[in-house]
């Protein structure tokens, strides 16, 4: 079983761990990563594996079962060795950024109109969520970008906490995402951002609002009965 540190500390950008599995001498698995795994919409981190000084690429990232597979360019590394992970920082911290602004996002919208989220897909330069809405009025859809900025504006902290699944699933405004809860944890990790928002989320997040800077809204679209999208950009 992998330790996912990211869980804890999602400012950790070097670690130290030991190989636990290497398969078709590319995938690699250590007992304990800060290397976010892709999931939930949320890229997987990459960077590198050092030993030695000699540093070796991560190009992917991904969660089998309870295990964590390092995706390793031209992998040289062993069981038993231990490596130091070094987190392609940049691109986290944008993440990071988009990540908890996006649940902002949802809040407000959930707020407004009372929509889930159907789907997201953060990235480095845009983000976009997905929610069910009957009619696509883009001046309501444009107004989410004020007023999710306005909650930025309010400095507010974010943190973590663990609440057992079964307690957890008694609530229902935890789970903003329609269709997807979760299955097969014991517990689960709780994001919380001043009194904007309060969610189940595995992702990697900022500590304070102040941090995300704003939102634009880039572009919106009708994909359908009841669907909408918008996309989004930070602005520093």
């Amino acid at each position: 079983m992998t330790e996912m540190l990211y869980l804890q500390d999602s400012y950790l950008k070097e670690f130290s761990a030991k190989v636990e599995k290497v398969s078709e001498n590319k995938f690699v698995v250590l007992d304990k990563t800060a290397f976010f795994a892709q999931g939930g919409g949320q890229p997987c981190d990459t960077g590198f594996l050092e030993k030695n000084g000699k540093k070796l690429k991560v190009v992917f990232v991904k969660k089998f079962g309870n295990e964590i597979s390092h995706q390793v360019e031209n992998n040289s590394l062993k069981v038993g060795d231990e490596v130091k992970g070094i987190i392609n920082w940049q691109n986290r911290y944008k993440l990071m950024r988009m990540h908890t602004a996006t649940h902002i996002l949802s809040a407000i919208i959930f707020e407004e109109i009372g929509s889930l989220i159907t789907g997201n897909q953060l990235g480095i330069d845009k983000t976009r969520i997905d929610f069910n809405v009957e009619n696509f009025d883009r001046d309501l859809l444009k107004s989410f970008e004020e007023k999710t900025n306005n909650a930025i504006k309010t400095n507010s902290g974010v943190s973590i906490s663990f609440m057992p699944t079964e307690e957890a699933l008694k609530n229902e405004k935890l789970f903003r995402l329609k269709d997807v809860l979760p299955k097969n944890l014991k517990e689960l990790r709780i994001v919380k951002i001043g009194d904007i928002d309060v969610q189940a989320d595995g992702g990697t997040h900022v500590k304070n609002t102040q941090e995300i800077g704003q939102i634009k809204i880039i572009k919106m679209e009708n994909k359908g009965k009841n669907n909408r999208r918008i996309y989004f950009e930070l602005d520093d």
